[in-house]
């Protein structure tokens, strides 16, 4: 739960960050949780929520934390889908971010546009890491294993093998896939078909934009890790050299 405060003491809005009630005194929340804060306190970057502090009153722990202002790139997919160009633009500075991340270990492993937030200025900014983990983590017997959405995540995580940053770039490339055509990479009647399909196909090039531009999307959502993209920032890079690519021949 996030709730907008006012920090008395620093004399400024903050976002205030709870456990449900319910769910505070279970060791295995508590635990994510302070997984989460121990995750954001190792970096500061623009494009990801910083933390301020971090404590327990009364037995129940609470985060204080930069508001994230704007919408989440989930409204404004929901508005209708955006130009490549546009696309490209908007999440610059979370992939820079996801870079800093992954250069100090952390793997955020819930990249969506839930979690995604975009501000008046166009500059977005990633939120929650309440899934983080440290990079070559192995989550088969971790409870975090199958947590998650089966549309953005990759399928060495839906597997519960070993996740590193190239399993945040194959979200973020499901990310823009949706951005840019407004349906995602695989749809099924159940979650349970959407991951089988995830696990066993490759995904369909996205409609209505450039072949190449589709290229490689599709390249950054291969089963295969050593197959994507080398970083969130490179995946960007490679769809603007595309898109440069098809006006230069048109």
């Amino acid at each position: 739960m996030v709730f907008l405060a006012e920090h008395r003491l620093l004399g400024r809005r903050a976002a205030l960050k709870l456990i449900r009630p319910d769910l505070a005194r279970e060791p295995h929340f508590a635990a994510r949780f302070r997984r989460e804060a121990q995750a954001i306190a190792r970096l500061d970057h623009p494009g990801i929520v910083r933390l301020w502090d971090f404590a327990v009153w009364e037995g129940f722990p609470y985060m204080v934390m930069e508001p994230a202002p704007g919408r989440d790139l989930e409204q404004l997919i929901r508005a209708g889908s955006a130009s490549p160009t546009v696309v490209l633009r908007l999440l610059r500075r979370a992939a820079e971010g996801l870079d800093h991340a992954h250069e100090h270990g952390v793997v955020h492993r819930d990249i969506k546009p839930a979690n995604i937030r975009v501000d008046r200025d166009g500059c977005s900014m990633l939120i929650d890491f309440g899934l983080a983990c440290v990079e070559g983590a192995t989550l088969a017997t971790n409870p975090d294993s199958f947590l998650g959405s089966p549309d953005y995540v990759a399928p060495e995580q839906l597997s519960g093998d070993v996740v590193d940053g190239r399993s945040d770039v194959y979200s973020l490339a499901a990310v823009i896939y949706e951005a840019v055509s407004g349906v995602r990479p695989f749809s099924g009647k159940s979650w349970i078909e959407v991951a089988s399909k995830r696990l066993l196909e490759e995904p369909p090039l996205a409609r209505g934009v450039p072949t190449p531009f589709a290229a490689v999307l599709a390249g950054a959502m291969s089963r295969e890790p050593a197959n994507r993209p080398p970083g969130a920032l490179g995946l960007l890079e490679a769809l603007g050299r595309s898109l440069e690519l098809t006006r230069h021949f048109a």
